[in-house]
């Protein structure tokens, strides 16, 4: 019997003396794990978001590339037999050209490249958004695992004071070996849990440090607390509020609008663009008697392409019309892919809603009163260790249920935020 007490002691102190060692460690090493302060550090630091950003701003300098004319071009032509003319040999000849689009082809082509920046823009927003929601969702689930972690901690201190208790009893002969040995059972199951617990926050924190840019090693502070109030929301309300705003959507009609000025672009190809150029002819004297002798000459000459190949330009027009058909497509089917998010979103968060309501109207006020009971009936020898370890341990598994709940509650508001593509209203 002194050998088991010994045994128990010595087992409580080192999980003791571990937890309180982690915590420590935790402490000295951790930086702050407020959802604010993370979702700050994710937008200035997440590569995906610096990479989204990038290329929105170089597709920007897209318009001004294509809406400008072609550079002209300059060429020159050196006799190597003089020609003889009237006002003597043409020597030397320098030509400047410059190629017109018909009137609206640049203007088109810089539409189509706004359209295309704009559609950039909003999945720069949508990155955006991605990473602010798996913050979010990497943060509450810190906070499931850590809340989880602190009432498995008091609860195996529970666990211990039931030991001491139970070893009293034994000793004085009025309870069994059985009630000892169950006591530690519990404590090592409890031990083992915790450890899976400390699995799931290392995979976690992983996926945290990812989404921050920051090294896989650094730790982050215990999330303790976290917002509890409940949503008041309406299903139609923010189907409303995402069609207007979703980032994906939004992208959708920037590319319908550059497919449409892509349709007007072909039909203008119809029509030719038009060349000009300018000659300026180097004439020597040479010979020649003539009163303008040696005279130098210009030339002005306008040339235009005959767009006879009409097939390539039928071809044109119906592939813009094709493109205008798959946007157009391809927005309805994000709209369905919105609304069904909401939909499915909406309702778990009612769920989930009702369920913590149970959690907090009855289920855990019932337990503790129960153990209460079944504490109060130990003492006094009216109850068996085993009924109480289950009362404790029905306690202990709705608390984490409790938790787990919250957490799921925020984590689908913020899936329901995504999906609106914003804040969710008041």
């Amino acid at each position: 019997m002194v050998q088991m007490k010994n045994y128990s002691i010595f087992f409580c102190t080192i999980f003791s003396l571990s937890i309180e060692f982690g915590s420590i460690q935790a402490q000295e090493n951790s930086r702050p794990a407020s959802l604010g302060m993370l979702v700050e550090e994710a937008l200035q630091h997440n590569p995906a978001i610096k990479s989204a950003e990038r290329r929105w701003r170089g597709s920007e300098q897209r318009p001004a590339q294509v809406s400008t004319l072609p550079d002209p071009m300059f060429s020159y032509s050196r006799f190597i037999a003089s020609v003889e003319t009237r006002v003597g040999p043409q020597e030397n000849v320098f030509t400047l050209s410059q190629q017109i689009p018909f009137p609206g082809k640049l203007g088109l082509k810089g539409k189509m490249a706004r359209q295309n920046a704009l559609a950039e823009e909003q999945r720069y927003h949508a990155t955006v958004s991605d990473v602010v929601f798996k913050v979010k969702q990497a943060y509450f689930d810190l906070y499931w695992v850590d809340r989880s972690n602190g009432i498995l901690n008091r609860y195996l201190a529970l666990l211990q004071d039931f030991t001491r208790v139970a070893e009293q009893k034994y000793a004085t002969g009025q309870g069994i070996q059985a009630n000892v040995l169950k006591s530690q059972v519990e404590i090592s199951s409890m031990m083992e849990r915790r450890l899976g617990f400390d699995k799931i926050r290392q995979g976690v924190a992983a996926r945290m440090n990812a989404l921050l840019g920051a090294p896989q090693n650094s730790e982050l502070a215990t999330v303790s607390t976290i917002d509890t109030m409940k949503a008041n929301l309406n299903e139609a309300a923010l189907v409303h509020l995402a069609l207007s705003q979703r980032e994906e959507l939004r992208a959708a009609q920037a590319m319908i609008g550059k497919s449409e000025f892509m349709k007007s672009l072909a039909k203008r190809e119809y029509w030719p663009d038009l060349n000009l150029t300018a000659n300026y002819i180097d004439v020597s004297k040479g010979i020649s008697t003539a009163p303008d002798a040696g005279k130098n000459a210009w030339s002005v000459m306008v040339g235009l392409n005959l767009p006879i190949w009409l097939g390539k330009r039928n071809a044109a027009v119906r592939e813009a019309e094709e493109m205008i058909s798959s946007n157009k497509l391809t927005y309805e089917n994000l709209e369905n892919q919105v609304r069904a998010e909401i939909k499915d979103f909406y309702y778990q968060v009612q769920i989930t809603g009702r369920t913590l309501h149970l959690y907090e109207q009855g289920l855990i006020a019932q337990a503790e009163s129960s153990l209460e009971s079944a504490l109060a009936s130990y003492r006094t020898g009216r109850l068996d260790f085993l009924d109480l370890l289950d009362a404790e341990r029905m306690l202990l598994n709705l608390n984490l249920g409790y938790a787990k709940e919250q957490a799921n509650y925020q984590k689908q508001l913020a899936a329901l935020e995504r999906a609106v593509g914003g804040e969710l209203p008041e």
